[in-house]
């Protein structure tokens, strides 16, 4: 499947400062840039309002971690564990997640903007009522995601399992489904408008709609 548009990558300086004592500065100054984080895990972080921009972070856990109203910009987090990290109420911006979990995360509220998942687990994770645009989902697995009410504007799915995940009241139109699973998805059918899918997924769309095809 053909990118709708080309997303805006993370714009990083070449040369980072390493930085072990992050959470001190979440904390006290509420501020973070131009940093290579790696190899540590950072715990029960509760801030609100924290920017975090121009960063790397490799082989990161966040553990009890939560960060509404969070700012990121120009960000790659590669191999780390999100799982059930808060980033609600955020405004999330040239960021790349690759090869990271992100079992249950929370961008729920968020503005989502030039972002790419790249072989991420997402199960569970929650983009309800988020603004999406311009970001890209590649090979992940984000069975029973929800995608609630969203607000979706160049969305691509590709390789990706979408399996009972919800997407009521998020109009899909032009997203393209094909080479995808897409099984018990939960929506009312009206979102389906120009959205694209494969002879096999039309089928079975229609079966969870309770249309009877013979």
């Amino acid at each position: 499947m053909s990118e709708l548009k080309r997303i805006l990558g993370p714009r990083l300086n070449s040369l980072l400062e390493e930085n072990k004592n992050i959470k001190e500065k979440f904390i006290n100054e509420k501020y973070l840039a131009n940093t290579l984080t790696r190899n540590i895990c950072l715990e029960y972080i509760n801030e609100e309002r924290i920017e975090i921009s121009g960063c790397r972070f490799e082989n990161v856990v966040f553990r009890e971690c939560c960060l509404k109203n969070v700012d990121l910009v120009d960000i790659i987090f590669e191999n780390c564990d999100l799982s059930n990290v808060d980033f609600s109420n955020g405004s999330i911006h040239r960021i790349e997640f690759n090869n990271c979990k992100l079992i249950g995360a929370d961008f729920s509220d968020s503005s989502i903007q030039d972002v790419l998942f790249k072989d991420t687990v997402s199960r569970y994770s929650n983009f309800g009522y988020s603004k999406v645009k311009n970001v890209k989902f590649q090979e992940c697995n984000m069975q029973s995601s929800m995608f609630l009410e969203c607000s979706f504007n160049y969305v691509t799915f590709n390789g990706c399992d979408l399996d009972n995940s919800e997407f009521t009241n998020t109009h899909l139109k032009n997203v393209d489904f094909r080479g995808n699973s897409i099984s018990d998805i939960l929506l009312t059918g009206r979102e389906l408008k120009d959205a694209i899918v494969s002879p096999m997924q039309a089928v079975e769309l229609a079966r969870l709609l309770g249309v009877i095809v013979k």
